[in-house]
This record gives structure tokens, C-alpha cells and sequence, in this order.
């Protein structure tokens, strides 16, 4: 999994630099902390699920590069808002000093921003547009919006006031967070390749299982490993009064649960038959990740 994963991601660095290299900015340091924010490494997940989309539906990943590109220029940006003193208040992600660290806040908030309209800038010149495409992004604006993703950060903020905050709300706030933008990866990237309704939901299903999967992994590596492993500040939500679903239901049962969402999601999958072994193979693989 770990050689399919580092070709998925060189075919996303070759396509990010084919993009960035049609964006030129002269203004600095803008465009210089663009660059960082989206060349800063990372796992990718995101854009390797666009692929792995494409492939469900028999199409080449070249067909969906602006779509990956531009959904990792979104989750980019997330991540600087994210960062913010405002916000978490993270110094290092991705094992590197974060956005506003390195230029400052002002020149974070207008990094997140130029990454968010450029996300959309460069899916719209997607050399094939077509009503897919233009269907794909509705469902990506929708699901990374006040229902979506955004939702969820005001959740997150939420989160560390209220003293009822329970398992209902943190379960949503997972959804919103942290499923919302893999739905927007994987089930963006089907409806962008011609999807049926059936294959359409049950991309959805797997996303929504695997990002809950991915927050609740990510909550017990928090509690349980360093800053080293990790590449980012460990015991952050402890230290901001956030609960995790791992501090209501406890260690075992959070494993429990992971083991359950694994399985409801690989089984959604099933509908692309052969074709969904390379996503079976990741959620496993994302269930039982270290970093």
C-alpha cells in the first residue's frame, strides 16, 4: 500500500506543478506563502482519492487532475485558517513551521484565502469542462461550505465552551469537518467521471465512514504519540478544552468503532466490484495508520 500510495502521489506533484506553473503572481510575499501552503508536503489523501475515483469509473487519473489539484488547494487552506492563533493555534504541521508562524497572520488569512479562490480557479479551467464537472462542483462548494466543512470548524470553535458538548455533536462535527471534504475528493471525482446514482451513494457511504475512521485514528495519535511521529503539535485539544469521541467513549470502544466503520464502508464498496480493491486497500490501511 505504501508504494501505491507514493505513486499515487508523485502522478498529484506532477500535477500541482503543471498547474502552479500556469498561476504566476509577482506580488510577494503572497505568492511565495501560496507556494507553501500547498507544497508542504503531506499525506494527500484527498487528491489520491480523486484518482482512485477516476479508476472506479474507468477513467485515466489525467482526467480529474485540475478536480485533485483543486480539492487539495482547498484542504490547504483549511489548514492555515485551522492553524491560526484564533483557531487551534498549531505551530508545526507537516513537521514544518505553520503558515502564520513563518509570515504572519495577516499574511496566513490572505494565503487561506488565495488558496480557496485559486481551488476554484483551477477547476474551472479544467481543459474538459462539462455539466459533470460543473456538477462536481456544486457538490464540492455545498459540502466545504456552512453545511459542510465550514460548519464544522464553527463547531470545532463550539467545542471548546461548552461543557454538554457529547457524542451527538461530536460525531457531526466529524461528519462536517473531516467527511465532507473526502466526499468532496472520491464522490466529487465519480460525479465528475459519470457516475450512476447507485455508484454515487455508495462512494458516499465509504467517505463518510472513512473520514470518521480518519478523525478518530488522528484523536487517538493526539493521545498517544509525538510530535515527531506525527509532524505536528500532539495534545492540542486536551490543552484547548476540546473533547474527542476517544475521551466520551474511551480507547477500546474507539477501536471497536473504527473496526465497525471499516467494515460498513468496504462493504458499501462493493458496488464497483473489482475495481474497489485499491479503495478497500486504503481503508484498511487509513484504520491502522500510525502517522
Amino acid at each position: 500500500m505504501v508504494d501505491m500510495l507514493e505513486q499515487y502521489r508523485s502522478i498529484f506533484d506532477r500535477h500541482l506543478q503543471e498547474i502552479l506553473a500556469q498561476y504566476n503572481c509577482d506580488i510577494q510575499p503572497i505568492a511565495e506563502a501560496l507556494k507553501y501552503g500547498i507544497s508542504n508536503g503531506g499525506k494527500r489523501i484527498r487528491p489520491i482519492l480523486c484518482y482512485m475515483g477516476a479508476e472506479l469509473c474507468g477513467k485515466d487519473v489525467d482526467f480529474v487532475k485540475n478536480l485533485a489539484v483543486g480539492i487539495e488547494m482547498i484542504h490547504s487552506y483549511s489548514l492555515v485558517h485551522d492553524d491560526l492563533p484564533c483557531m487551534d493555534d498549531d505551530s508545526l504541521r507537516r513537521g514544518k513551521p505553520t503558515m502564520h508562524i513563518v509570515y504572519g497572520e495577516g499574511m496566513a488569512v490572505l494565503a487561506g484565502d488565495a488558496l480557496l479562490n485559486c481551488a476554484f480557479e483551477v477547476m474551472l479551467g479544467d481543459g474538459n469542462f462539462d455539466s459533470d464537472m460543473r456538477k462536481a462542483m456544486v457538490y464540492i462548494a455545498k459540502n466545504t461550505g456552512i453545511n459542510g466543512m465550514i460548519g464544522g470548524q464553527c463547531l470545532d470553535l463550539a467545542n471548546e465552551t461548552k461543557s454538554d458538548f457529547g457524542l451527538e455533536e461530536l460525531t457531526l462535527l466529524n461528519s462536517l469537518k473531516t467527511s465532507c471534504l473526502i466526499k468532496c475528493a472520491l464522490v466529487g471525482s465519480v460525479i465528475r467521471c459519470g457516475a450512476s446514482k447507485e455508484q454515487i451513494k455508495a462512494a458516499e457511504v465509504y467517505s463518510e465512514n472513512i473520514g470518521q475512521i480518519f478523525q478518530l485514528v488522528d484523536d487517538i495519535l493526539d493521545r498517544t504519540s509525538s510530535s515527531q511521529q506525527l509532524g505536528k503539535d500532539v495534545n492540542r485539544d486536551e490543552a484547548n478544552g476540546k473533547k474527542s469521541i476517544v475521551d466520551i467513549i474511551g480507547m477500546e470502544s474507539a477501536l471497536n468503532y473504527i473496526d465497525k466503520l471499516e467494515k460498513q464502508a468496504i462493504d458499501e464498496i462493493d458496488i464497483f466490484r473489482e475495481r474497489s480493491l485499491n479503495l478497500k486497500t486504503l481503508c484498511k490501511f487509513l484504520s491502522n495508520r500510525t502517522a
